[in-house]
């Protein structure tokens, strides 16, 4: 009846709507009753009554079962209803599987895995497969036919753009119902147009290059419009590929490079054109990799500096600029662009061009050529840092400075001429540092993203650079030498300028004005030492460092601080400069140096960078000063400055020291002959190492002194004992060959009006002993004190002391005894003498063993003992006479008894037992 139909209508719905709640129920009560489960740690499924319900269709009527009444009478004995399920499902049975559109839904979520891998499978994988063999399967027809003769060259090629048309009408007639079979189709059937082409050019010259050029240029272009048509990325590598590709095809080995290079950027801009529709990266990476590999096989193996260098330049700023472009377009058009990954592809984009550059630009050419170069350099330098700022921040600035002065101090050290390149070697050094100069400058101004440190690092290392071009330049030109100074001062007036005209447009950027200042403090400074010697160069840099520290530190200019840190380095390389300069001075000619010890500019420098670098140590050890290095940096940097303090102390009076005895050595030569007399001058020489390890002893006790008494250092005492142990070792093995020497020129030369040594030859090593023995007694205090005891075992360091004396004093006494013996004109110094006396000392070490207890030092005597018996056999006895001979033995026989006499009479005491008894 069709008046009863829009009730039932209205029923209907009402019943669909009953039916979605109670599934939202039910879900709800199934995904409740799942997390219940696996909270109580039981793995069994839900049973089949507790599934969400099938949704009943409209086009079904829902069946509302009763259940038999509960013997109870409350309200919650009443089953909840059952739509749409059947009796036996709401009694508690199993049942059977509904076939509706909900259950296909749960199904479909529940076999999501297996339908997505099956869809990717038949949607794709087989269609890829499929084209993949159909064209093989055409390839394999097509040569079987070609190897029996039953086609033609004409009809091969004809049946091939059959086969590649025939796929792309098949394709574009597929593609509203079937997107993805289609642009497989397409893909396949372009990839035959391609290979039919070039065979028909380059086996059966059927077609002309130029007419081959055109269809695959065609073929190219509509790829990449397939590819945006289908919206699939796919296609557009096909077709890039195979443009990459066409030039190589149809390459004739003609060498016209201009062509090949400009077809690539063409296709390069084709693109760039793309990446503004679309954003496909591995598109971008594609056609990167491919120019860039073309372009770098190209200049290994074909490029000429003298054919090709302008071709080279124009189309690799070409190449790099497509694809900056190409990331930057995506950064703008494309929201899902990455744009940490946008910026490693710029700069690694950017590398390769300032790489290509930098080889292009090592090359011998033109004036002309060179200023085109630079001015190209200049150019894109200038227009990277522009775009960097607008799109990418400073970052570009981290590669572009860098390079561009790279690339100029490789020019210049190997190629530039002060004759031919000074004017143009001014004009782009001044030109660089403007441009990154105002562009750091510029943007700390009109943007707070850079911080102090970083502009202060930028600015200040620019500036030096510079300087130092400028300075190199004018160096080379000797009439412009004198002019050193006033270029110096150029550049702090030129900083002060800008200071001002910083102040008046942003007062706020103090940063900016504090790294300004203290430019102009620097080159003010620097440039009155420029006009005369390093040394004042030094004395002011150390006076400098000392006063931006004490700025920095105690008046809180934190700026100030953190460049005292690099004037510190300089202040020391200069330092170090000077004592090779000294040193070159010294050998190059051994009477060019004849200067006063201890008054002299080199001392004095020395004296003033000392106490500088003392100040600096004493203001970074007052804690109430914040130091902007951070709380955990003040006590390393305080090492370094005050081993940088003590290691130029030392220096300074040893460098005084070798100058004295150069001097003297100097005085020793023969006016006639320009050499020196006979054993002075030599001695000399063995004086002045004598004295510099005297006097490298003294420094190490006094030091020992300073530190157990008022600084108590544990690493200066570990350096210390390091330092004592090997000045004792040059000691006992250097010093001891001097002393022989001296000893012989002694005994066999008689002492001459310019030979002062005479007995100084014999004093000398007692002198020297006399400092051993103080850093002997210094090694040994430091063995006792707590500041090495806290961090090594005491019997370690006991152990360690013994060695180092006993065989020092060893050493000593067996070189004296032969001094002596010698002097005195006692035959067999080196048998006789050196045997007794190894013997007599190994008693001496059993018996300070026996009464200490120290068995290392009797396991020490036994194997002296035994070395010495075994020269005793082996050498003693070969030339000597009886007499001497008897003593020989007699005396090491009486010492062996007694040892063994020690031993018996000590046992108990040595060996820990109260055995008495006679074995």
């Amino acid at each position: 009846m069709p008046e009863l139909d829009p009730k039932i209508a209205e029923l209907e719905a009402r019943l669909d709507n009953l039916v979605r709640t109670q599934i939202d129920f039910q879900q709800e009560i199934s995904t409740i009753r799942r997390e219940l489960t696996k909270l109580r740690g039981s793995s069994a499924p839900p049973s089949t009554a507790q599934q969400t319900p099938p949704i009943t269709t409209r086009l079904e009527t829902p069946k509302i079962t009763q259940p038999p009444p509960s013997p109870g009478n409350g309200v919650h004995d009443v089953p909840p209803p059952t739509f749409g399920m059947r009796p036996e499902a709401a009694s508690g049975e199993t049942p059977p599987k509904p076939d509706n559109a909900f259950s296909r839904v749960v199904e479909g979520y529940t076999d999501a895995a297996k339908s997505n891998l099956e869809k990717f499978i038949g949607k794709n994988l087989i269609a890829v497969i499929g084209i993949i063999i159909l064209v093989i399967g055409v390839g394999i027809g097509a040569k079987y036919a070609i190897d029996n003769g039953w086609i033609s060259p004409l009809l091969r090629i004809v049946f091939g753009y059959v086969m590649g048309f025939g796929l792309l009408g098949f394709a574009v007639r597929l593609k509203a119902k079937y997107l993805n079979f289609s642009a497989v189709l397409l893909s396949g059937g372009m990839a035959i147009l391609y290979f039919v082409t070039y065979f028909a050019y380059a086996y059966y010259s059927l077609i002309s290059q130029p007419t081959a050029f055109i269809l695959l240029a065609m073929f190219t272009a509509f790829t990449v419009a397939s590819a945006i048509f289908y919206n699939r990325q796919v296609i557009a590598h096909i077709g890039l590929v195979g443009a990459y590709a066409v030039p190589f095809l149809l390459s004739n080995n003609s060498g016209n490079y201009l062509f090949l290079f400009t077809y690539m950027a063409i296709l390069n801009a084709g693109i760039l054109a793309i990446a503004v529709k679309k954003y496909w990266k591995p598109l971008f990476y594609t056609s990167f990799g491919f120019t860039w590999l073309i372009y770098y096989g190209w200049f290994i193996t074909k490029y000429s500096s003298g054919e090709h260098f302008y071709l080279a330049l124009i189309f690799l700023v070409i190449f790099f600029a497509i694809f900056y472009a190409m990331k930057i377009v995506h950064g703008i058009t494309h929201t899902e662009n990455d744009d940490a990954e946008s910026l490693i592809s710029i700069i690694i984009n950017g590398f390769v061009f300032y790489a290509f550059a930098f080889v292009i630009s090592d090359v011998k050419a033109a004036v002309q050529e060179y200023a085109v170069f630079f001015s190209y350099l200049a150019v894109i330098s200038l227009a990277i840092l522009l775009t960097s700022f607008r799109y990418y921040g400073r970052a570009l600035i981290y590669l572009s400075y860098p390079f561009t002065w790279l690339i100029f101090g490789a020019w210049f050290i190997n190629r530039y001429n002060p004759d031919e390149h000074f004017v143009l070697a001014s004009i782009f050094a001044a030109l660089f540092f403007a441009a990154y100069y105002l562009a750091t400058l510029v943007y700390r101004l009109i943007t707070d993203e850079i911080g102090m440190i970083e502009n202060t690092g930028l600015v200040l290392t620019n500036s030096f650079v510079f300087y130092g071009f400028g300075y190199a330049i004018l160096d080379s030109r000797e009439g412009l030498q004198s002019y050193e100074g006033l270029f110096t001062a150029a550049h702090a007036i030129f900083h002060l300028l800008v200071v001002q005209a910083v102040s008046r447009f942003k007062s706020s950027v103090v940063d900016v004005v504090q790294v300004l200042t203290i430019l102009v403090i620097t080159f003010s400074t620097i440039a009155i030492p420029v006009q005369f010697d390093g040394n004042t160069i030094t004395l002011i840099w150390a006076v400098e460092a000392a006063a931006l520290f004490w700025f920095g530190r105690a008046r809180a200019i934190r700026l100030f601080e953190y460049l005292s840190y690099p004037v510190m380095v300089l202040a020391t390389g200069s330092l170090l400069l000077d004592w090779i300069r000294v040193y070159a001075e010294r050998t190059s000619t051994v009477s060019e140096l004849n200067r006063p010890p201890l008054a002299n500019g080199d001392f004095i420098t020395a004296l003033v960078f000392i106490a500088a670098f003392s100040f600096i140590y004493v203001i970074n050890r007052n804690k109430d000063h914040e130091a902007v290095i951070g709380a955990g940096l003040v006590r390393p940097f305080g090492l370094v400055i005050g081993a940088v303090g003590l290691f130029v102390l030392f220096n300074t009076f040893r460098i005084e020291i070798s100058n004295y005895f150069h001097i003297k050595a100097v005085g020793a030569l023969n006016a006639e002959t320009g050499e020196w007399f006979v054993t002075s001058g030599y001695d000399f020489m063995r004086f002045n190492v004598i004295w510099q390890l005297n006097y490298t002893m003294f420094y190490l006790i006094v030091m020992c002194v300073l530190n157990l008494r008022k600084v108590r250092s544990a690493i200066l005492a570990y350096a210390g004992v390091a330092l004592s142990v090997l000045s004792l070792f040059i000691f006992v093995t250097i010093a001891m060959y001097l002393f022989y020497e001296l000893r012989v020129g002694y005994v066999l030369h008689e002492q001459t009006d310019v030979y002062f040594a005479g007995t100084m030859n014999i004093a000398i090593r007692y002198i020297s002993y006399l400092f051993a023995a103080g850093l002997l007694s210094s090694i040994f205090v430091y063995k006792r004190n707590d500041l090495l005891t806290k961090f090594i075992p005491v019997n370690v360091l006991t152990l360690g002391f013994d060695a180092i004396f006993y065989l020092t004093i060893f050493i000593v006494a067996s070189c004296e005894l032969v001094n002596l013996m010698i002097q005195f004109h006692v035959p067999d110094a080196n048998k006789l003498g050196l045997s007794i006396l190894w013997g007599i000392y190994a008693l001496v070490l059993i018996v300070i063993g026996i009464s200490r207890s120290k068995a290392h030092l009797r396991i020490g005597a036994i194997v002296l003992l035994a070395v010495t018996l075994v020269k005793l056999f082996f050498y003693d006895v070969a030339d000597l006479a009886t007499i001497p001979k008897t003593i020989l033995f007699v005396s090491l026989g009486i010492l062996l008894l007694l040892v063994s006499f020690l031993y018996n009479k000590y046992k108990n005491f040595i060996f820990k037992t109260d055995d008495d008894n006679e074995e």
